[in-house]
């Protein structure tokens, strides 16, 4: 049975299409769409997607029994996205729907399917950024323990994101078992612990850590970012010091001292810390922007290779990227 030439009658019926409106907006003669409706002949091949697109379906439906359009074209995009995962056509279905919300015409299955589109994207995103970061540490796990752990973090902070954090701390936890002389073991199982937002067992792991490793600069900022989180403000700046004094190129805990800063409001006592950490600033290379706003850039004349620090937006979590 012919499929394709039923569903082009009905789908044009569906819409409320003359042939003459059809043949007009594709470019034919009202003769073709009535040859096609009868089977009589076949458009050319290139002209599928817009007859598809004109009766709101893919081209695979307009071949399949009762073929039956959609209410607009966004959702037609949408079930592209779906069937494709293509980036490309996320963005054109997501812009299809925003322009139908800036007209003030969305339904709320449009707005429920708006929701859906991205989250179909997150999902895709969240599996790609999943494989990048392991195969990132298979790359490391024996060459470069700085970056396997760099990268180990980071893929915690996206795990505990989507409900996974009790996960990586036991995996952390039996690391810890069975490396307790690790450092960075140690880093990272605080670090989980952090991106959970556990920050007294962070603290607890931190100071028991920095019983056997007093000079890690990196458990000093966790453990500084935990007594912020539990607002003991005049044990975090100590720890800040000391990770800076350490490893003045930590940006972070510079960062982490400005927005606890923030955070004591300027009712409340502030540790006496700005002095020493201008200078860590200015020593690695970076000065004040005109505007007063906190910005720092390095001086034009320094020989540091250090990016330009961003704030942090996530919280502890992200130290993943130090």
């Amino acid at each position: 049975m012919n499929h394709f030439a039923a569903n082009l009658r009905k789908l044009r019926l569906d819409r409320g299409m003359t042939q003459e409106q059809t043949a007009a907006k594709l470019g034919v003669s009202p003769q073709s769409v009535s040859r096609w409706e009868t089977s009589a002949t076949y458009p050319d091949v290139l002209l599928l997607p817009e007859i598809a697109r004109l009766y709101g379906v893919l081209v695979d439906e307009l071949f399949k029994p009762s073929a039956k359009g959609y209410d607009n074209n966004a959702l037609r995009l949408l079930a592209v996205f779906e069937h494709t995962h293509k980036p490309e056509d996320f963005l054109a279905a997501a812009q299809e729907f925003e322009k139908i919300i800036r007209a003030g015409a969305a339904t709320a299955d449009d707005w429920r399917s708006y929701g859906v589109t991205h989250e179909y994207m997150v999902y895709q995103c969240i599996e790609k950024a999943t494989q990048s970061y392991e195969k990132a540490m298979a790359m490391t796990r024996e060459t470069d323990a700085e970056m396997y752990h760099r990268t180990r973090r980071q893929s915690d902070l996206l795990r505990s994101r989507i409900g996974q954090s009790e996960a990586c701390i036991a995996e952390q936890e039996e690391t810890v078992r069975r490396n307790p002389d690790s450092a960075d073991a140690w880093a990272d199982l605080a670090h989980a612990l952090g991106c959970a937002n556990q920050p007294e067992r962070t603290l607890q792991v931190c100071e028991e850590a920095l019983e056997r490793f007093p000079d890690n600069a990196l458990l000093h900022i966790f453990a500084g970012d935990a007594c912020r989180t539990l607002r003991r403000y005049d044990q975090a700046f100590p720890h800040w010091e000391e990770a800076l004094r350490l490893n003045d190129t930590f940006t972070d805990a510079m960062f982490s001292m400005a927005f606890c800063r923030g955070d004591m409001g300027s009712s409340t006592r502030r540790p006496s810390c700005g002095r020493r950490s201008q200078g860590s600033w200015t020593s690695a290379g970076w000065r004040s922007r005109p505007s007063g706003r906190g910005k720092w850039r390095r001086n034009a004349g320094s020989k540091s290779n250090k990016r330009e620090p961003v704030p942090r937006l996530w919280g502890a979590g992200s130290l993943a990227l130090i």
